[in-house]
């Protein structure tokens, strides 16, 4: 419990102290941005000591952390005092300039304004004080509520949780950054790292292990995620000209936080029904999601086979041929009851703040009519974060970039159209000069990351073979789609003076666009299957048809396609009506923002039936994967918006028809965490801990051992040597464990990292790290092994049951070691052997 206290209180701290920057950063916003004190306050604090320990000005230790929070701090408030008086001096010119624009947008209260606020932070926090209260619960709750949950499932094994842990271990064994790879022992990690340096600064200012510290993360990205989604919600909601009181405010807020991280997709309620034995099995044949129709039945909506609750995050069923394409389609209370920390989920807190600083800028009262030029320079404090933000991004996790980069283009580009009610050639010019600037200056914030870092993306290929069958689509977004939907036919029918053919102009050019997409990437298809004899070869397997190469692309293209369309036809009508409510009439700031955030959306899961991003895998899993995620987060703070609004606005029979709806598919949507909670607590039944390797204690307590005696003992970064592990494999415990740097771990991963395998396995070059990590524990020649000591600086090597059993080690080729290094340690037959020097 002290642990978890610890970890509550240093977030809290961290927040108060940047709290000065966000209420002058997000002045345009409501809440002035407390919502997001919490993660700025992480960023803030993490990039300079990221920067400073990448640079050589500090080593990585707490002390060097704690200088660089409490500099941030003094920083902020020092700031703070500096800008008050400015803030008072310049309100007179603002609120004057500012007149015209707000002329259409009537102030609801003292907490609407769009102009800077020059009342002081602390009467502003006193006069909001039940938002700051509602805030701060909303943080509390869900913190303790997920530390609880993760109590129960803390295991740090299966899928990618080792990975990840061992990043953890390997950010904090590193005196520098970049830090070093705890599975490719003499070189840096090659991935998007910036959220293990997070939780990493955490650990080690708080002092809880880091088995720990794993479990606490991951309850602490929940909570940072539920305040942020509730914060943006209710900033949206304030927004609005239909702004009910405070506390409606508050409540419909909650909506988005249910939305984000409790409500599951719709295959929760389908898992009920199969396990209840209710359908024909020719309908669980048709529905397709993968595994559910061979599910065993129990007599009861319950499902009780190992881990069925991953089903769904595999809705999306892609088969070539005959043969399945692995497809994830993860939602948030998916990856947070699986517990990987993975980039997707260390950065979902960070996009929400992006999302904020969109709708801060949409909100910003500095574009002017009178002044049809960028009224800031873009050096000043209203531009500075962004790039640190959007740069962010990318780092944290390189897929959120293109989403976000695009909302906050968009952004500017709508608060720049209603500073003149026009589009001209200066806001081109406007728009052009922020995008280069945004961009530049978010890759040279985060330059000697880009340095070093490697990736297996390898371009965008067109989306082959399949296609998206609409009904599972709907079991993944059913709920935002009937939601969204709704909102969009009410926006239309709130424009009845606009007559038919208005929309019908408007809405020619969105649809002609969405309708040309897929012809515009069948070039890029046609190119790639000239170059590709497999892609020819596949296409004739699954067409038999195809003869020649114009046949194949439109059989592997087209064909889908147009055996199965109807995705492409509801997408396709609902990003032209989007794009035709805002060209009929552009609505106010929070209507216009929840518009972008659904556009967006819409975009990211049409796109991704047409194109992907290239990697190892070579199909678009990763990219269905990442986009998919993504969208959810998007559409649900927009629902949550919906929702207030439709409530305000529907009457009659249309409001208890809606309202109807909703309850109905929420319900659905709340089965799959009503289910799938217990069943991956197993019940609740066990002993509950936060030691994420209490597991490896139970089982095998000689590894447990070992681990520990090198926790307190190896010096910092210290080369050993184990057994190599496979993918998603027990092998390479004690790397995972310490993050002490091993000469090479899961191999399949290394070279997703790395794009290839060229420092660990490459004939041409005379590299075989697997051959000669088998070779040290097999030869009996004590010369040999001090060369392959030396070879990779192997400072520990390690003998246990991995090793014993992965290469049948005899006992002289165990004796050996002591020939040439020192026995350190020894718990039955495992041992540690040290060298001496």
């Amino acid at each position: 419990m002290i642990e978890t206290l610890t970890w509550w209180l240093l977030v809290e701290l961290i927040g108060i102290a940047v709290w000065p920057i966000a209420f002058r950063f997000f002045r345009n916003l409501p809440d002035r941005g407390y919502a997001f004190i919490k993660p700025l306050g992480l960023l803030l604090i993490a990039y300079p000591f990221w920067l400073l320990t990448t640079l050589g000005f500090l080593t990585n230790t707490r002390g060097a952390i704690a200088l660089v929070a409490v500099g941030v701090a003094a920083a902020a408030w020092w700031f703070f005092g500096r800008t008050q008086n400015t803030d008072i001096r310049t309100q007179t010119i603002v609120d004057s300039e500012q007149s015209t624009v707000n002329s259409e947008q009537p102030t609801v209260d003292s907490e609407q304004p769009l102009v800077t606020n020059h009342q002081s932070l602390i009467t502003w926090t006193r006069e909001h004080v039940t938002l700051v209260v509602a805030v701060e619960l909303v943080f509390t709750i869900a913190f303790f509520a997920w530390v609880f949950v993760r109590a129960y499932m803390p295991e740090i094994t299966a899928t990618e949780k080792p990975m990840e842990f061992a990043f953890l271990n390997g950010v904090l064994q590193s005196t520098s950054f970049p830090p070093l790879d705890p599975w490719l022992s003499g070189y840096a990690i090659s991935y998007y790292y910036f959220g293990y340096v997070m939780m990493a600064m955490l650990t080690m200012l708080s002092g809880v292990a880091s088995s720990v510290a794993f479990n606490l993360g991951i309850a602490l990205l929940f909570a940072l995620a539920a305040t942020g989604a509730f914060g943006l919600a209710y900033d949206v909601i304030r927004s609005s000209p239909l702004a009910p009181r405070k506390w409606q405010s508050l409540f419909f807020s909650l909506f988005a936080p249910l939305f984000l991280l409790i409500a599951g997709n719709l295959e929760g309620l389908f898992e009920a029904l199969h396990a209840d034995g209710i359908g024909p099995a020719q309908f669980w044949n048709w529905l397709d999601v993968k595994g559910l129709a061979a599910a065993p039945l129990t007599g009861s909506f319950v499902p009780n086979d190992n881990w069925w609750w991953w089903r769904a995050s595999r809705v999306v069923h892609d088969v070539v041929g005959g043969q399945t394409q692995e497809v994830i389609d993860e939602f948030p209370q998916f990856s947070f009851l699986l517990g990987d920390m993975h980039p997707h989920v260390l950065a979902l807190p960070f996009v929400l703040l992006a999302l904020a600083a969109a709708l801060n800028l949409i909100r910003n009262s500095q574009f002017t009519s009178h002044n049809s030029r960028i009224n800031f320079p873009l050096l000043t404090f209203d531009f500075s974060l962004l790039p640190l933000i959007l740069g962010g991004l990318f780092f944290l996790n390189s897929w959120d970039i293109l989403p976000y980069g695009f909302i906050l283009l968009v952004a500017f580009g709508i608060a720049r159209f209603r500073a003149d009610h026009r589009w001209d050639a200066g806001a081109t010019r406007d728009l052009a000069v922020f995008t280069i600037a945004l961009g530049a200056l978010s890759v040279a914030l985060y330059l000697p990351f880009y340095v070093g870092f490697q990736s297996q993306a390898g371009g965008l290929l067109p989306t082959l073979f399949v296609k998206t069958q609409l009904h599972q689509y709907l079991i993944m977004f059913g709920l935002f789609v009937f939601i969204l939907g709704a909102f969009l036919a009410r926006l239309v029918s709130e424009h009845r003076e606009v007559r038919a053919r208005e929309w019908f102009s408007q809405a020619a050019a969105p649809l002609a666009a969405a309708i040309a997409f897929p012809f515009a990437i069948a070039v890029l298809a046609l190119v790639v299957i000239a170059t590709r004899p497999d892609l020819q070869e596949q296409a004739r397997a699954v067409f038999p048809g195809a003869s020649n190469l114009i046949t194949t692309v439109l059989a592997a293209y087209f064909g889908p396609l147009v055996s199965d369309p109807w995705l492409f036809i509801l997408l396709a009508l609902l990003l032209t009506t989007i794009v035709t409510l805002a060209r009929v009439h552009l609505p106010d700031d929070s209507t216009t923002f929840v518009l972008l955030l659904m556009f967006t959306g819409f975009l990211l899961t049409f796109g991704v039936e047409f194109v992907y991003l290239r990697d190892q895998f070579g199909t678009r899993m990763n990219t269905v994967f990442k986009f998919y995620f993504q969208a959810w987060t998007l559409f649900s703070i927009a629902g949550a918006y919906v929702v207030f609004y439709l409530s305000r606005t529907l009457r009659g029979l249309a409001r208890g028809a809606w309202f109807a709806g909703l309850a109905i598919l929420l319900g659905a949507s709340l089965i799959y965490p009503a289910l799938a909670i217990p069943n991956r607590a197993d019940n609740f039944a066990k002993t509950p801990t936060l030691d994420g390797i209490a597991w490896i204690r139970d089982l095998n307590p000689s590894d447990y051992a070992v681990i520990r005696w090198l926790d307190a003992n190896a010096p910092r970064g210290a080369h050993i040597v184990e057994a190599t592990g496979g993918d998603y494999s027990y092998g390479n415990r004690i790397s995972m464990a310490t993050g002490l740097p091993t000469v090479l771990g899961w191999f399949g991963h290394e070279s997703q990292w790395r794009g290839n395998t060229q420092l660990f396995k490459n004939d041409a070059a005379g590299i075989d790290r697997p051959a000669d990590i088998a070779r040290l524990y097999q030869t009996l020649d004590p010369k040999e092994t001090l060369t392959l000591l030396d070879k990779y600086d192997i400072k520990f090597v390690i003998v246990g049951t991995e090793e014993r059993t992965q290469y049948g080690l005899t006992k002289p080729q165990i004796d050996k070691f002591s020939q040439v290094m020192t026995l350190v340690f020894q718990n039955g037959d495992d041992r540690i052997y040290a060298r001496s020097n």
